[in-house]
């Protein structure tokens, strides 16, 4: 495929800074996620041979902070991603529709916002982040897709509790949460190793 020439212009200045913002913002969020984790599995090995109720009686605050964190560093991830789309579609010449704008900025014609449920917004996230520099990656949909699904339920129990039940955590949760940290960060690099050179700050 012949694609267009870039040079070095403001749009693509912008675009490598937003990609260096992006590395360090997920430095950040994911500093903080292991250092939640580590304190986590040091506990896990405490009370392993530990009834149920009292491992869980000592897991249950870090099993809630890992997945509040992780959705939130998946979600700010997701943000830049689509900052990044923006620039590249605009660096590259590519139209984007009223819609796209909309979901890739957030906001509607009138400036208010526009909310996106996290599981679309991250289709979203990827396909444009892919689609701004010629990148034919797709995320694969399979059995990590619904154990994200399954944490992201958990997740709006957590933020906006109706009941007790809402706050209750189980092993299940702390490994669905592990495993999604592990999905994302791979289908992270598979985009990041998909985009072609000339993008050297991604």
């Amino acid at each position: 495929m012949n694609r267009p020439k870039l040079v070095v212009t403001k749009e693509l200045k912008e675009l490598i800074d937003g990609a260096k913002e992006l590395n360090e913002i997920g430095k950040i969020l994911t500093t903080d996620l292991k250092c939640v984790i580590d304190i986590s599995d040091a506990k896990i090995k405490q009370y392993k041979d530990s009834p149920e109720s009292r491992f869980l009686n000592e897991q249950e605050t870090w099993i809630r902070l890992s997945i509040r964190l992780l959705i939130t560093t998946i979600e700010a991830v997701c943000f830049k991603l689509k900052q990044f789309a923006l620039i590249g579609h605009k660096m590259r010449g590519k139209p984007l529709d009223a819609k796209d704008i909309m979901k890739l900025t957030e906001k509607r014609e009138d400036g208010s916002p526009y909310f996106i449920p996290t599981d679309d917004n991250l289709k979203c996230a990827f396909k444009m982040a892919a689609a701004a520099v010629d990148s034919t990656y797709k995320i694969e949909f399979g059995k990590e897709w619904g154990i994200f699904q399954n944490v992201l339920k958990r997740r709006r129990g957590l933020t906006h509790p109706k009941n007790i039940n809402d706050l209750a955590v189980s092993i299940r949760d702390h490994n669905d949460a592990a495993d999604t940290g592990i999905w994302f960060s791979k289908i992270l690099k598979e985009l990041k190793d998909s985009v072609p050179p000339i993008v050297t700050g991604l």
